[in-house]
């Protein structure tokens, strides 16, 4: 992995634990389906770069 996708994949996953840490803070039953939503997208890409610099 180059350091620029590490960078990368350490922002997306970061902004996973923001989503995760607003919905806690929140009132998780309007917030959980949208933070949910959220983390399955950063995953997401973050899975899809690393497949892709694989």
């Amino acid at each position: 992995m180059t350091e620029e996708h590490d960078h990368q994949t350490e922002h997306h996953l970061q902004e996973a634990i923001r989503h995760l840490s607003e919905a806690q803070d929140g009132d998780l039953r309007k917030t959980n389906a949208v933070a949910l939503e959220e983390v399955s997208d950063t995953l997401s890409t973050v899975l899809r770069e690393q497949d892709r610099d694989e």
